[in-house]
């Protein structure tokens, strides 16, 4: 009974420290995620502020956009052929609903 007993003391005390040298592993790991993306984002807003900066200046070649420079299209004939595709490209979309599952966000 003793034995069994040491022997059961033993392994609790080997799952403890298991566990909490797993959980420290995990949580070094979670620490350098973190500090990683906080160095990512500072740096993708540096790289937006310093493209803002570039754009202002007069040799960038940009404009502000206003309504002469506006491009305006005129619309689609409507004839037999383009309905015929409108169908088949609405009965395609609606086959991919039904047979694809959700890929995540």
């Amino acid at each position: 009974m003793a034995f069994v007993l040491v022997a059961t003391t033993l392994v609790i005390y080997g799952w403890t420290v298991y566990s909490q040298q797993l959980w420290s592993q995990s949580y070094r790991k979670l620490q350098t995620l973190q500090r990683d993306e906080r160095q990512l984002t500072t740096t993708i807003e540096v790289l937006k502020n310093k493209m803002a900066q570039e754009a202002q200046t007069p040799a960038a070649g940009l404009v502000s956009p206003s309504p002469a420079g506006a491009i305006f299209l005129p619309p689609a004939p409507e004839d037999s052929n383009s309905s015929l595709s409108t169908t088949t490209t609405q009965s395609n979309f609606q086959l991919q609903q039904q047979n694809s599952e959700p890929l995540g966000y």
